[in-house]
């Protein structure tokens, strides 16, 4: 397992992740797994944000199989005519309990270590086997996005006439969560780990942090 303290030089954005690589064959085809094994909320949630980014694209007027097809979530074997979830797929949009059928060791969590008193392990924890949410990669980095960066400091800042609402650990944070997911080895025995500390954040994955 590896573990990093912000050591990232790499901008990805995680709705843009159909473009990238899992550090598994993420373009592998699951030939039956279909649109019903996906969490329809989250494929709702990035079309949304998709289309905030790219209002105009020509994929936002497609239907669900093909914007899938198109950003890598859905495959085709043209020689066969089979189709199916891509990997990529299934980790993004899938739910957990479907993930652990094809990648058994598969789990995500988040720690909260601030604040906590000498009886107390966390203060806050996720994790992608305690049901309450889908478990899956994009709703992970979009829940654990917000705690990570609640009540750093932002000093006041024009970029140009606008105020500038982030910093460089901003930045930081978004850029090492974003590599922890992209980067893992999903068919590795552990997952991922992000924990917030009261003197810094630690993101460990069964891979690599670039």
């Amino acid at each position: 397992m590896r573990k990093g303290r912000l050591a990232v030089n790499k901008r990805e954005e995680i709705h843009h992740t159909g473009e990238a690589s899992f550090g598994v064959q993420d373009g592998m085809i699951l030939e039956h797994y279909g649109v019903n094994e996906l969490h329809f909320d989250s494929v709702k949630n990035y079309r949304n944000r998709f289309l905030a980014v790219k209002p105009n694209h020509p994929w936002n007027g497609l239907e669900t199989k093909e914007f899938l097809y198109k950003i890598g979530a859905w495959g085709k074997r043209r020689e066969t005519g089979k189709e199916g979830l891509t990997l990529a797929g299934l980790l993004m949009f899938s739910e957990e309990r479907i993930i652990t059928e094809v990648l058994p060791h598969y789990f995500l969590e988040y720690r909260d270590e601030t604040g906590t008193a000498y009886d107390e392990r966390w203060t806050d924890r996720i994790t992608s086997q305690d049901g309450t949410w889908s478990g899956n990669l994009f709703d992970f980095y979009f829940m654990v996005m917000p705690r990570l960066i609640a009540g750093l400091k932002v000093p006041f800042q024009l970029q140009g006439t606008l105020r500038q609402d982030e910093t460089a650990v901003h930045t930081a944070l978004r850029e090492a969560l974003v590599n922890a997911i992209v980067h893992a080895d999903y068919s590795g025995e552990r997952g991922i780990v992000v924990t917030k500390e009261s003197d810094g954040f630690v993101f460990s994955n069964p891979g690599t942090l670039r």
